[in-house]
């Protein structure tokens, strides 16, 4: 009887032991795959993020090249986010108005106008520059001539201007920057590790106050990262 009751009792102590470590392996499977849900979400979260950035990105040269040119709105509709502004050369974009939040940090990118009457790209506060150490232009489609050089021979014609991209890099986990269509790309001293990510406006808004002339004029008015006001001139129809 004994003999019996021992072999119960180790079947049963087999059985408890079985079930305990079937019910810590399933616990444990479940804190590994929430954990792979977590980084699948991230991803996928940090992937829309950097498509939203570019879509921007090409989104502010619009808007900049077009004030750069002399370019007037003719309607602004109101959305949710923002607005969707059409310009008389340039077209329809979306401008968010600067307070819809992002899930990671992001560089500061701005654009700056220069003497020379041109805007610039400028990021982390700093002007963003070509190979040969030049600042690159928000718009550059009719890029400037070359100087004839000491040598006596033509310069070489300005090239069309591209918009920066922006991408994570999957090591580092840092921002990184691309002006020739991603064939290069360049550490922004910007980790995508944070909260608060930055926008490209500050604010977007429209205002009716006298032009130059005292006359009553609506304007779009884009007040960037670094503090810089432009107003768009809206001359609806």
């Amino acid at each position: 009887m004994k003999g019996i009751e021992i072999k119960k009792f180790w079947n049963y102590s087999v059985v408890v032991l079985v079930l305990f470590f079937l019910g810590g392996l399933t616990t444990a499977c479940t804190d590994y795959q929430d954990e792979v849900d977590s980084l699948d979400r991230r991803v996928t979260a940090l992937e829309e993020l950097m498509k939203k950035a570019n879509s921007r990105l090409e989104e502010m040269q619009v808007v900049f090249a077009a004030i750069e040119e002399g370019d007037f709105i003719t309607s602004v509709r109101d959305t949710e986010n923002g607005y969707v502004v059409n310009f008389k050369k340039a077209g329809a974009v979306y401008l968010y108005d600067g307070k819809d939040g992002q899930d990671a940090q992001m560089p500061e990118i701005d654009v700056m106008k220069d003497d020379d009457g041109y805007f610039y790209w400028v990021i982390n506060g700093v002007p963003l520059k070509d190979s040969t150490g030049n600042p690159v232009r928000v718009n550059g489609k009719d890029g400037k001539d070359g100087v004839d050089g000491k040598d006596g021979k033509d310069g070489v014609d300005g090239k069309d201007a591209v918009a920066p991209q922006v991408r994570i890099n999957a090591e580092t986990l840092e921002w990184e920057i691309s002006i020739d269509g991603g064939k290069t790309w360049t550490p922004s001293g910007t980790s995508s590790q944070g909260k608060d990510g930055n926008q490209f406006f500050k604010s977007v808004s429209t205002i009716i106050q006298p032009d130059d002339n005292g006359v009553m004029t609506e304007y779009m008015v884009i007040v960037t990262v670094g503090g810089s006001t432009y107003y768009i001139p809206i001359y609806r129809g």
